[in-house]
Parts: C-alpha cells; sequence; structure tokens
C-alpha cells in the first residue's frame, strides 16, 4: 500500500566540490536481519517497488541505497549507522504536518508553486530546501 506520509527515498552525502555517488564499487551492501531494524526500516523507509516480505527478504532499494550513496561516507558512518541516521533524520522532521500547517495539502485537486513549498518547509527547519517534484 501507498504510504499516507512522506517516506525516505535515500540519504546522500555531500562534499562541496564535487558530487559522491558510486564511490566505492568493491564493498557491498550486508544484508539485514534484525527483525527490529527491518520493521523500523520497512515503517519509515519502505521499498515501494516492491510487496513487503519480497522487499524486507531481497532488501534491493536498500541495497542500491546504501553501495550507490552510503558507501560514500564509510570512512565516518558503518552501514548500520547510515541506516540509523536516515531514520533519526525522518524521525526529527514531520514533512507532511510541517505543510499541512502551512496549508499545503497533498491532492491532485490542489496545486502549488515550489517557493510556496519550500517556504514552508524553511520556516519550520531553518534550513533551504531542495524539493523536486515528478
Amino acid at each position: 500500500p501507498i504510504p499516507k506520509n512522506f517516506t525516505i527515498h535515500g540519504v546522500w552525502p555531500d562534499h562541496t566540490d564535487y558530487i559522491m555517488y558510486d564511490c566505492n564499487p568493491n564493498k557491498e551492501f550486508k544484508k539485514i536481519y534484525d527483525k527490529h531494524l527491518l520493521n523500523k526500516l520497512e515503517s519509515r523507509w519502505p521499498q515501494l517497488t516492491s510487496h513487503e516480505y519480497a522487499g524486507l527478504n531481497d532488501q534491493t532499494f536498500w541495497k542500491y541505497e546504501y553501495e550507490k550513496h552510503g558507501l560514500c561516507c564509510e570512512k565516518v558512518y558503518d552501514q548500520s549507522q547510515y541506516f540509523d541516521i536516515a531514520m533519526k533524520l525522518k524521525d526529527s522532521i514531520d514533512l507532511l504536518n510541517i505543510l499541512t500547517t502551512n496549508r499545503i495539502v497533498p491532492g491532485f485537486q490542489y496545486s502549488y508553486t515550489g517557493d510556496q513549498i519550500s517556504s514552508a518547509i524553511k520556516r519550520v527547519t531553518q534550513k533551504d530546501p531542495n524539493p523536486k517534484c515528478t
């Protein structure tokens, strides 16, 4: 089922001089077996392209994101810490609440500019968001 709130797509380390991805093609994602961690990940970072059972078993999307982006910060954060940071970030910002508090509500019957969405987020987070719509 489609979540009723925003979820995590990925966490990308950043560098001021260059884009960071595919930093260590010789290392791989380690499959996660901890049931408690899997349940936390599934609720915050669901693998929307597969059924829950398949996602929890195959972990394809988490593997992709970690190998593409997470390995770029492995000298600072190991795989477990990478996923923990992602969930802590998700839990620290209730994006749906921020938007609805600023009268920006989901649905096809409404439309908003990128500036309206960015301004609402910045009022709460004090950071310049970088929303992208498709």
